[in-house]
């Protein structure tokens, strides 16, 4: 109490407290100065000494205030120079002291932006290079294919059918791709038209998996349904959360062991309603799973990559932003190659569970 007390009086917080102060003891010892000086001279050579001796005093009791000023000044001029690294010494607890927390503060956040710019634009980059191969090469198998065709260069039928189909396949790869960047720059945009209707989530559920069930057998996957029993009525769009649903599905079936199994879980409660859908693949770093839902980020081929038409990491982020806008939240839970993808959307209260 005695400490806090002390504080407050010397002034240690409060510039104003420390500036009446310099004024008090300057004016004070320049009392005894002048005091101990003859009193020989006429008055205004008195007051001009009065004067200068108070200056000189004042002067020395507030260098401490105009050095951390000047060291104030000097870094903010170091920081707008361009140094995000330079960092102003904070040994002051007064106004001053306050400044320079916020103006290292302010340099720490201009340092992150800049560096999470920089990112950006790598990311960009990459995306723009990565895309353009991944463009590339599905187009340029399908021009040779159809120039095979058009030249009627095949031994018979079936290799022709072979041809058609690798040519299917290929524009099914393009498709895809062109698909998500198309997505995602829409969503990017923030300009996105909802359409929300009360939909049965959990039929939605049965329907896509049923769908998707084919293509996870030609994997060598198994999909297994633990879905909650009766209505679980949302109010969602419906379109774009098939499309992110989809792209957790896919990307399940990309990045499993195989074989393996895909287990998808709906569990309805009383206000929210929980999707996972858990595999099992090659385990990541803490710093590849912070990663996953960023844009651009693209994770390596597994076995059943080379079956499945690639993309260019675009697919979680789009699932991501399509989950948001519906006001749920999406996550990933993994250990040890553990994958469980969780989205959480809440549920519509109807007249049938109100009674």
């Amino acid at each position: 109490m005695i400490n806090k007390i002390w504080v407050f009086i010397s002034g240690k917080r409060s510039i104003r407290a420390q500036l009446i102060w310099a004024i008090f003891l300057s004016f004070i010892i320049t009392m005894l100065v002048n005091s101990m000086i003859p009193n020989q001279f006429y008055m205004p050579l008195n007051l001009l000494l009065f004067i200068a001796t108070f200056i000189v005093f004042f002067i020395i009791f507030t260098r401490h205030i105009v050095r951390s000023l000047s060291e104030v000044s000097n870094g903010l001029m170091s920081i707008a120079g361009g140094d995000l690294n330079y960092r102003l010494p904070v040994s002051r607890q007064d106004e001053l002291g306050n400044v320079s927390q916020n103006v290292n503060h302010m340099a720490q956040q201009l340092q992150e932006q800049v560096e999470r710019e920089r990112q950006l634009e790598r990311s960009r980059m990459e995306l723009i290079t990565g895309v353009s191969h991944d463009l590339r090469t599905p187009l340029t198998s399908i021009i040779g294919y159809l120039d095979l065709l058009k030249k009627q260069a095949f031994r018979d039928e079936n290799e022709q059918a072979r041809y058609i189909n690798n040519a299917f396949n290929k524009s099914q790869q393009l498709k895809k791709l062109i698909d998500d960047l198309f997505e995602y720059t829409r969503l990017s945009r923030g300009d996105v038209q909802m359409n929300f209707q009360e939909v049965d989530f959990r039929n939605l559920i049965e329907q896509m998996v049923s769908e998707f069930e084919p293509v996870a057998r030609d994997q060598g996957l198994t999909l297994i349904k633990e879905l909650s029993p009766g209505l679980v009525i949302i109010s969602m769009d419906v379109e774009k959360m098939v499309r992110a649903i989809d792209n957790l599905l896919m990307n399940a079936s990309k990045f499993s062991l195989l074989p393996g199994e895909i287990r998808i879980k709906l569990l309805a409660g009383e206000n929210v309603v929980k999707l996972s859908i858990e595999n099992k693949g090659n385990p990541i770093t803490k710093e590849q799973e912070e990663q996953l839902f960023e844009r651009f980020y693209k994770m390596g081929p597994t076995q059943s990559d080379m079956k499945m038409p690639s993309g260019y990491g675009l697919g979680l982020s789009i699932a991501k932003n399509i989950v948001e806008l519906q006001g749920g939240r999406i996550w990933l839970d993994h250990n040890e190659g553990n994958y469980q993808f969780c989205i959480e959307l809440k549920r519509t209260i109807t007249r049938e569970r109100e009674e």
